[in-house]
């Protein structure tokens, strides 16, 4: 069995795509799913499977959302050892930065060179940002509200869902607990 964090996107954000947590774990559970727990109401979730691979998750849950609860949401999969080496590499961490000024914007697949090639760092300051296999780290001194980086997902053209750090390392630790 293979311990998985699930991230949806855009759910329980305003008042559209209202689920919860109860609802989600549900779900979770009727796919086959064990130990499923939720962390807040923003669609964060860990449980334990040995169906498959991160992708066959994503798909397999973002269908059941669909057909369960009529919701058309990006589920982003990590696998908890995923999530461990995300922690521990954050360059921004190794750097001493302010953990409040920490983000990790998870991202379904690596993003092109070309498109990465176009992103000036110095364009955004005082924001910064440090490109993973399939994430970034964020560093935004003015928090997400005054952030000055574009809309990832439309200049890297993939899927990306946000978390701010003190999420992240909560999930790493509920993953790995």
């Amino acid at each position: 069995m293979t311990t998985w964090v699930a991230l949806f996107r855009g759910i329980n954000v305003g008042s559209h795509k209202r689920v919860a947590m109860s609802d989600l774990r549900e779900l979770l559970e009727s796919l086959g799913y064990g130990d499923v727990r939720t962390h807040l109401q923003s669609g964060n979730a860990v449980f334990r499977s040995s169906h498959g691979t991160a992708g066959k998750l994503e798909v397999q849950i973002a269908a059941k959302l669909d057909t369960e609860l009529g919701l058309d949401v990006k589920v982003l999969v990590r696998s908890a050892d995923d999530l461990v080496a995300l922690v521990d590499s954050n360059p921004f961490i190794a750097r001493r930065v302010d953990p409040k000024e920490l983000h990790l914007a998870f991202l379904s697949k690596a993003p092109p060179a070309t498109k990465l090639a176009g992103l000036d760092p110095d364009g955004y300051a005082p924001d910064e940002f440090e490109v993973a296999r399939r994430a970034l780290y964020l560093r935004l001194p003015n928090g997400f509200q005054g952030a000055r980086l574009p809309n990832l997902e439309k200049v890297l053209g993939v899927d990306a869902t946000l978390r701010s750090w003190k999420t992240v390392t909560r999930l790493r630790d509920l993953a790995t607990g």
